[in-house]
């Protein structure tokens, strides 16, 4: 892909300037550095527990939790309502019903229900996947694979993972935790998997888990799905306790059609092929009275289902139950021949009761089986590895010989019960893997320490603890599912929360994986923007635990490779600047960089540029953020406005910001001491185009502020805050009509309150538009959560709007009130995907939809009014130098005809430079820098006069500016 000749030049000018400047500097001279450079790691979305006190989440976890938590609550009850993933789908599937009547009701008039129907395109990216906990390789052909994303729906793959077909419709829950085959002979077409994960789903709602929809069933090999409708439940409560699915398998001894499934609770049983079930194992939640709510009923929280080579079932019951001041009497590792008698072959430990308890073996030797348990002990959570043997009912512990290290990130982690998995190879019983965040081997059964060895996950000849760890090439932490290939066992497929991975030799020291997600379309987003340059062709979203990704648009691509990690971590807000010279990126908790590319993509620098101090305060309520937003200035892309906890920061020129720092700066940044809300967090921050320099920023606790000549030192804020905005309620977004920055667009996210408020006047009067996407004009009942809005000008004055929501993308071009009609786009494609975040192009009509759990997807809007280019100077020019004399810091205020790069020197009165800033860029029109009396090393410069000069294009302006503290 090639950028116009302009920009290419202005980069190589940029990185020229940057590299001469920087040798002149630091003498003695450096050797010549490469223009493509390496970006620091960025730490995992989830983090260490096993040192955490019992009940504790990972430091990052548990800001997602509090993140989502704010967001989806309804601030009335302060709880998210019961079971509302389904209750929402079964709304949008409603109101799409009546969107199809509208729309064939005006076809037989020869009418269409919208001026513009948009087509989406996915574009992935197809070469990286989301959380996948279930996978599996068909007996009949073992290039038959199997996979499911937690947020993603289920996928197939006939070439071993060279490429992948969804299977899941887009209406349906995408929610897959577990698949598995009827071997028997004849039967092999018959699949199951199973939905709704307990724990750690990024999508869920907080104070109500991501609830399945029971088990799905094919009879074709996986090529299409019906649900079990014997497992389904009404959508208004947790009534069911497969709403939970651990794992699945199926009886190949049996003449019946058994399937067997670890769920909430227990071990259920089905001999007819899922028509019927009993329950075989543990606490039985079948057959209930009707309207039973689950949470009242004191149940085994975790279960586990494993069947050996030899037929003979195992299962384990978690002691930890869902009240968390009471243990089960039934908890322990079972053992059966038939599946319905079972005898406990390892009991439980009430000093040291077990969670999650994952089984593996091996089938040649089945009667040795491995038992990875995370248990809480003496107040802390950690991890166990066992071996029972059935041919002597002998229990060993091996947990001596678990893996650690010198720090967290080489001791094996199993994120609280998070990521746990145990496989044996199946012709060598003694090479034992098993995964938590890092994926790990032993060729004696863990017999000693000596033969375990770290193969996957983080990489161990990188471990930078400090920033999290560098990931293992090819592969992704996080480990959820191993498989061998039957041909040749020595080959492994590995399943965690970047997707399939496959080595051709486990047995080596350090094996080489293959990422196998070409198509596999889980990628779970938290943001998606546009690039605003013209002729880029990709965009930039924030992903859970992916970090941030470029991902390419070209029609093209089709099944290629088209996306490119940048940041690791946990990708959050990304931006660009409409000449494409800068683009930011960030991850979880507000790790800000500036990063320029060459025309290839590739990263020539970064710079981190979020500030010194920001997003801290005494109180850890009023912190940063997990997924924190901020925003450039469109009429100065130089300048940003970040949400800083209960303050708005502002960054007057983040161009002057070093490069090379994974550091925060104190450069140029101010905290607007006047945006300072009285309680909760700044949770949306917007900027405006015409007329520009209005802040719009919204709170987690209901409020809407408006900030005027924001750029400026004597900026004001107004409260306007409607009068029946909800306290309580979380802004997500604000939305700015470029075209009028008096019209704007308010979305609440929460449950059960009004999501869309619409204002004309600046925020003096609102009105309710969020129409169809509310069950009842309140806002109670099961309207989906509205994750973010936009506002896209016509070239004939019209707008068209967006809603992004968690069932869905929706539009209208018309609104009216609590009458609104909210059309939902793409049915087919998008469908009810979590849709977290819309974006589009002005300058050719480009939009962006980013979904949890399915990707980018990528349309066109026709007659988008484009955006006016600044104005610039007639030339080169001073327009101030403010104060001067000046005691902590002056500015230096200039225009620039055109985007290019410029260039400040401060010189002494004996003509000796004392400060370099190289390498900036300057927009077209107004431009500031800023100097605050201290050399090129950070040290303070005495009182005197000082020149500064600012060159341009081979021009220089020379100003005098006196220094008096």
């Amino acid at each position: 892909m090639r950028k116009k000749l302009s920009q290419k030049y202005l980069i190589a000018g940029v990185m020229a300037y940057v590299l001469f400047w920087s040798i002149i500097i630091f003498l003695p001279k450096k050797e010549h550095e490469a223009l493509v450079v390496d970006f620091p790691e960025a730490k995992a979305e989830m983090g260490e527990e096993r040192e955490a006190e019992v009940g504790d989440e990972r430091e990052d976890l548990q800001s997602r939790y509090e993140y989502e938590q704010q967001m989806l609550a309804n601030p009335q009850t302060g709880v998210v309502p019961q079971d509302m993933r389904s209750r929402e789908l079964t709304f949008a599937k409603a109101r799409l019903r009546q969107q199809y009547l509208r729309e064939y009701a005006l076809a037989a008039k020869g009418e269409q229900a919208q001026e513009e129907v948009l087509t989406w395109r996915s574009i992935g990216p197809n070469n990286f996947g989301g959380r996948t906990r279930a996978f599996a390789l068909d007996v009949l052909d073992e290039n038959i694979w199997l996979a499911g994303g937690v947020t993603g729906g289920m996928w197939r793959s006939t070439d071993a993972g060279a490429s992948w077909q969804k299977m899941t419709q887009a209406n349906e829950i995408q929610s897959v935790t577990a698949v598995t085959q009827d071997v028997r002979a004849g039967k092999e077409n018959v699949w199951y998997y199973g939905t709704g994960e307990l724990v750690g789903n990024s999508a869920r709602e907080a104070g109500a888990p991501f609830r399945g929809d029971g088990l799905f069933k094919s009879t074709d090999g996986g090529l299409t799905w019906q649900p079990l409708t014997s497992t389904q439940s009404t959508p208004t409560e947790f009534a069911s306790p497969f709403q939970y699915v651990w794992d699945i398998t199926t009886d190949p001894n049996s003449a019946d059609d058994v399937v067997m499934a670890a769920v909430f609770g227990g071990i259920v049983r089905s001999e007819d092929g899922g028509l019927t079930w009993e329950t075989v194992l543990g606490v039985d939640l079948l057959d209930l009275a009707p309207n039973t709510d689950l949470n009242n009923i004191v149940s085994n929280f975790y279960t586990d289902i494993h069947r050996t080579s030899d037929g003979t079932f195992y299962a384990s019951i978690s002691d930890i139950t869902n009240d968390n001041q009471e243990l089960s009497p039934l908890g322990g590792v079972y053992k059966s021949t038939d599946g319905i008698n079972w005898d406990k072959v390892v009991p439980s430990n009430s000093s040291s009761p077990k969670r999650r308890t994952e089984i593996g073996s091996s089938a040649g030797n089945p009667d040795l089986v491995y038992l990875l348990s995370v248990l809480q002990r003496n107040g802390r959570i950690e991890t166990d590895l066992y071996r029972y043997n059935n041919a002597t009912g002998v229990v060993t512990n091996l947990s001596a010989n678990m893996p650690s290290g010198e720090n967290d990130l080489a001791t094996f982690d199993s994120q609280g019960s998070y990521n746990t998995v145990v496989a044996v190879h199946p012709t060598d019983p003694n090479l034992v893997v098993i995964g938590g965040t890092n994926l790990y081997k032993s060729t004696d059964g863990f017999t000693t320490a000596e033969n375990v060895s770290w193969i996957g996950g983080y990489d161990p000849d990188q471990e930078d603890i400090e920033n999290g760890g560098s990931l293992y090439e090819n592969h992704h932490p996080d480990q959820h599912g191993i498989a061998f290939l039957p041909s040749n066992p020595n080959v492994m497929i590995s399943a965690n929360d970047g997707g399939i991975f496959r080595t051709d030799d486990v047995y080596v020291d350090r094996p080489v994986y293959q990422s196998k997600n070409n198509g596999y379309k889980t990628t779970q987003f938290y943001t998606g923007t546009v690039s605003q340059f013209p002729t880029d062709n990709f965009v930039l979203g924030g992903t859970q635990d992916n970090g941030s990704i470029l991902t390419y648009t070209n029609d093209n691509i089709g099944a290629q490779p088209n996306g490119s990690r940048v940041i690791g971590g946990d990708g959050a807000f990304t931006a660009t600047t409409r000449l494409g010279i800068y683009y930011y990126m960030s991850s979880q908790n507000s790790r800000i960089f500036r990063l320029t590319f060459n025309e290839d993509e590739q990263l020539t620098s970064f710079a981190r540029v979020d500030p010194v101090g920001g997003g801290s305060n005494v109180d850890p309520t009023r912190r940063y953020l997990f997924i924190n937003p901020f925003v450039l200035d469109p009429s100065n892309q130089n300048r940003m406005y970040l949400a800083g906890g209960e303050v708005v920061w502002r960054n007057r020129n983040l161009s002057q910001v070093s490069a090379g720092s994974d550091s925060p700066t104190s450069t140029n940044w101010s905290k607007l001491e006047r945006t300072e809300i009285p309680e909760g967090v700044v949770s949306a921050v917007s900027a405006s185009t015409k007329p520009d320099n209005i802040v719009y920023y919204g709170t987690s606790g209901g409020r809407v502020y408006r900030i005027d000549d924001a750029s400026t030192e004597g900026y004001s804020v107004t409260d306007i805050t409607a009068p029946d905005f909800i306290e309580g309620a979380y802004v997500r977004s604000i939305a700015i009509n470029p075209e009028n920055a008096d019209e704007i667009l308010v979305s609440f996210s929460n449950y059960g309150i009004p999501s869309i408020y619409s204002s004309t006047d600046g925020g003096l009067t609102y009105t309710d538009v969020s129409g169809s996407l509310e069950e009842n004009p309140d806002g109670s009942g099961n309207g989906p959560s509205v994750r973010w809005v936009n506002m896209v000008p016509k070239i004939d004055g019209s707008l068209a709007y967006y809603a992004a929501t968690s069932t869905g993308l929706y539009s209208t071009e018309s609104l009216n009130g609590q009458s609104t009609v909210w059309e939902q786009e793409s049915p087919a494609e998008i469908g009810n995907s979590v849709v977290n975040m819309v974006d589009y192009r002005r300058s050719d009509g480009q939009i962006l939809a980013a979904t949890h759990g399915n990707g980018l997807f990528v349309s066109q809007i026709d007659n988008v009014e484009p955006d006016e280019d600044t104005p610039g100077a007639d030339g080169f020019e001073f327009t101030g130098l403010t104060p001067n004399p000046f005691s902590d810091f002056v500015t230096i205020s200039f225009n620039l005809p055109e985007t290019d790069f410029t260039l400040l020197r401060i010189y002494d009165s004996s003509g000796r430079m004392v400060y370099l800033n190289s390498g900036s860029v300057g927009f077209t029109g107004q431009n500031e820098f800023y100097w605050d009396g201290v050399n090129v090393l950070n040290q303070p410069v005495p009182n005197g006069i000082y020149l500064v000069r600012l060159t341009y294009r081979a021009q220089n302006l020379t100003k005098r500016v006196i220094l008096s503290r």
